[in-house]
């Protein structure tokens, strides 16, 4: 069981790593301020408040 899980997690960390390097697992923060609805579906979620 111990082997399993230590496997498991060396491969899921590389596999992290592998798409941290390729894409990105964060967005910008100038994108997140912005609000990611709009960074990312170019549309606003709540437009009931403005």
């Amino acid at each position: 069981v111990l082997v399993t899980i230590g496997y498991t997690f060396i491969v899921t960390f590389v596999i992290y790593k592998l798409v941290d390097l390729l894409i990105g697992v964060r967005v910008k923060k100038e994108e997140e301020l912005m609000g990611l609805d709009l960074t990312q579906h170019h549309e606003r979620a709540y437009t009931v408040l403005e």
